[in-house]
């Protein structure tokens, strides 16, 4: 196997993982429920949140400032424009 060929796999790859995520709907609205908490505080930050960081199994969640935070195996990312949508 050459270079240009596992190059053009790892990038298909990354293609497929930029694409929107579906989750579950109550993953989603438990991530809204941790939002809307955060947000009622009004606590003054830097920089804007940019999603949550919730658990699979417990729905228990933290507010994440990185576009791509480290998980832990049970947890996944919901992006804040995945939180704000309507329909899901």
């Amino acid at each position: 196997m050459n270079y240009t060929s596992l190059k053009s796999k790892t990038n298909s790859v990354k293609s497929r993982d930029s694409s929107m995520v579906f989750l579950d709907p109550i993953l989603i609205q438990a991530a809204r429920n941790i939002y809307r908490n955060y947000s009622s505080l009004n606590v003054p930050v830097d920089s804007p949140p940019t999603g949550v960081v919730i658990n699979r199994d417990n729905h228990r969640g933290q507010i994440a400032f990185s576009s791509k935070p480290i998980l832990l195996p049970r947890e996944c990312f919901i992006p804040l424009k995945q939180i704000e949508a309507e329909v899901y």
